[in-house]
């Protein structure tokens, strides 16, 4: 489901460093509204989100864990590579592909990532760097709780990346149960990466709010311009790894020629998405 790919988005966004960022382009006309419920997400985060995330650290091996992530990933080639297509972009269209066969053959349907040792980058696509590209402006500001930050024009765009899910192409009883589990599996993964980045957040950002959404202004800029945009310092949830941090993980930030497209990000999954 397109919620599965707006959890790992929001997880970036908050995963963005603690300090005031110089400009804040980010249009906002509704920001009393969204910080309000900017505010009802941080209850059930706090009440719900957060506590389950620690409980899956706790009693998931790290192996499980970045299996789960790169079995999330694979999930996401068909998207990927029609928005690779719709962008013009027909040699990254053919790394989706390539990487998507492989992984999902020799990699036991994700779980595991030989394409990555094969040459094969990941990368993310969707609909909304399509409209972008196709020059579609942003829109105001959204914080949907659960769903996380967003714009009118990504918004839009998580609804049309539903269309090219083949998953949700299918009917019945099992489908509806696979999607649920994609759901929580992507809200499980995604918030258990930035416990700590939350925490830090929380603790030391005057303004968490501001910061999540100049985050997640930037963050989409180089995503729309596939990592060619000046973006320091912006975590990318792609370029997560498991190794050498507390809890066993540790993030890495958006390298200078790479990124990963925010697509979104929720976990109606859960209760009821998201990259």
């Amino acid at each position: 489901m397109r919620g599965s790919v707006s959890v790992l988005a929001f997880a970036a966004c908050l995963a963005a460093p603690t300090v005031a960022f110089a400009q804040d382009a980010v249009s906002d006309p509704w920001e009393g509204a969204n910080r309000g419920l900017f505010a009802v997400h941080e209850g059930i985060d706090q009440a719900v989100l957060e506590p389950v995330a620690r409980g899956y650290r706790a009693v998931t091996p790290r192996p499980v864990r970045t299996g789960v992530l790169n079995f999330i990933r694979n999930l996401r080639g068909p998207v990927i590579f029609a928005n690779d297509v719709l962008q013009g972009e027909f040699e990254r269209a053919g790394t989706t592909a390539a990487r998507f066969g492989v992984n999902t053959t020799i990699g036991i349907v994700g779980v595991f990532d030989p394409a990555s040792s094969m040459g094969l980058e990941r990368h993310d696509e969707d609909f909304g760097q399509t409209l972008a590209v196709w020059g579609v402006a942003p829109g105001p500001y959204l914080f949907i709780p659960v769903l996380g930050p967003s714009n009118l024009r990504d918004t839009t765009g998580r609804v049309v990346d539903m269309v090219f899910d083949p998953l949700n192409w299918a009917r019945g009883e099992e489908a509806e149960t696979a999607r649920m589990a994609r759901g929580i599996l992507t809200g499980l993964a995604a918030r258990e990466q930035v416990l700590e980045t939350i925490d830090d957040i929380r603790a030391n950002s005057i303004d968490p709010y501001a910061t999540i959404r100049a985050s997640y202004g930037q963050l989409r800029d180089s995503a729309i311009e596939n990592g060619r945009t000046d973006v320091q310092d912006l975590p990318d949830f792609e370029d997560i790894t498991d190794a050498d941090a507390p809890g066993g993980d540790t993030i890495s930030f958006l390298p200078p020629d790479e990124e990963y497209g925010l697509a979104y990000y929720v976990l109606d999954n859960i209760t009821g998405e998201a990259s």
